[in-house]
């Protein structure tokens, strides 16, 4: 065990907790790679090689990088494939050093080699260090496979706040989709499909709803505070996920109708950039108070406007319309688009409603 693991630095004000599913600590990451020695390092560049070049010197037994840009399970498979050979990666750990690339690549890496997983994270975009599924991408379509959980997870807030803003604001999405992916999870277990509704689970939710939006100026700034509380939303629906056994209170038809576009158009957009705005959309096909999401996005100054990502009408368009047979195509769970229409009234409405999102203004 990593002596920095045992002695672990608080997340705010929580400790690492035993029986945590993914226990987080803030430390140098600098540390945890010297102390490590030998590792395989999956890393996006930038920022490895500026953080190399400033610390090589402590780093002179990370014996091998893998460079995270491509999840396509292929790539992967070819990936692990190499590493086999290596009798090296015996004695090794994965690290993930990124965004959710990386992460998900170390992941991918430890779960396919046996290894243990430690996860370094550069920027608070998305969720990839605090979730045990392996997402990659497989002829076009996300897909989760697998399942490895991390030693640990590493919060070097120097590391994170030295980020582009625009990548750390981008971590409301996947803490703002509670917001679409409650009303989802009621509709469809009151209509008897999927998980059964779970109070505590809805109230942790609704309860990271309440402190994202109470968090969204330290967001703004990229304080330490906005930091943390990021990375500890992320750690308690990472753990609720894997006690539950599913993740509906967070994932709902935001992600689908995501999943969807990117699929559609090819593109390959920040994750939590394109959720945000998805929140916003599919909150108006919802009813369900589409002004908050908005508001939320607004104060954290999240880029979400179509414009800044890039989000063309007609694929916008077409992915809600035909999102119910997606979501029965991809086999994802029940949600507004199996149970209520979604009208040519509504998509014009929703698309009306997410060019009034705010413009991205970035320093």
């Amino acid at each position: 065990m990593l002596t920095l693991l045992s002695r672990g630095g608080p997340v705010g004000q929580t400790a690492i907790m035993i029986g945590d599913p993914f226990p987080c600590a803030e430390v140098a990451a600098v540390d945890v790679l010297e102390e490590l020695g030998s590792s395989i390092v999956c890393a996006n560049d930038p920022p490895w090689t500026s953080f190399r070049r400033a610390h090589g010197a402590r780093l002179r037994e990370t014996w091998r990088v893998v460079s995270a840009r491509d999840m396509d399970l292929h790539h992967l498979e070819a990936v692990a494939a190499d590493l086999r050979t290596d009798a090296r990666v015996g004695d090794s750990t994965l690290v993930g050093f990124g965004g959710g690339t990386a992460l998900d690549t170390a992941k991918f890496l430890a779960w396919r080699l046996e290894r243990p997983l430690v996860q370094i994270l550069t920027l608070t975009s998305v969720d990839a260090g605090f979730t045990d599924a392996v997402g990659v991408r497989d002829a076009g379509r996300v897909r989760y496979i697998g399942q490895v959980r991390p030693d640990l997870v590493v919060l070097d807030l120097v590391l994170i706040r030295g980020a582009p803003v625009a990548l750390n604001r981008a971590g409301i999405g996947d803490i703002l989709s509670c917001h679409t992916g409650l009303c989802d999870w009621r509709l469809a277990a009151d209509a008897g499909h999927g998980p059964p509704w779970d109070d505590d689970l809805a109230a942790l939710g609704a309860g990271l709803l309440d402190e994202l939006e109470a968090a969204s100026a330290d967001i703004a700034a990229v304080t330490d505070g906005g930091v943390r509380f990021l990375a500890d939303a992320y750690r308690r629906i990472g753990a609720a996920c894997a006690w539950a056994g599913h993740s509906r209170f967070e994932e709902g038809s935001e992600h689908f109708w995501a999943y969807a576009y990117e699929h559609r158009t090819g593109a390959r957009l920040l994750h939590g950039e394109l959720i945000a705005l998805a929140v916003c959309a599919l909150a108006h096909v919802q009813g369900n108070d589409p002004s908050r999401a908005r508001r939320i996005v607004s104060d954290s100054m999240a880029r979400a406007h179509p414009e800044d990502l890039g989000i063309d009408e007609v694929p916008f368009r077409g992915c809600l319309r035909d999102l119910g047979a997606y979501a029965r195509a991809e086999d994802l769970d029940v949600s507004v688009a199996d149970l209520r229409p979604i009208t040519e009234s509504q998509i014009d409405a929703a698309w009306a409603f997410v060019n009034t999102l705010p413009r991205a203004v970035v320093p």
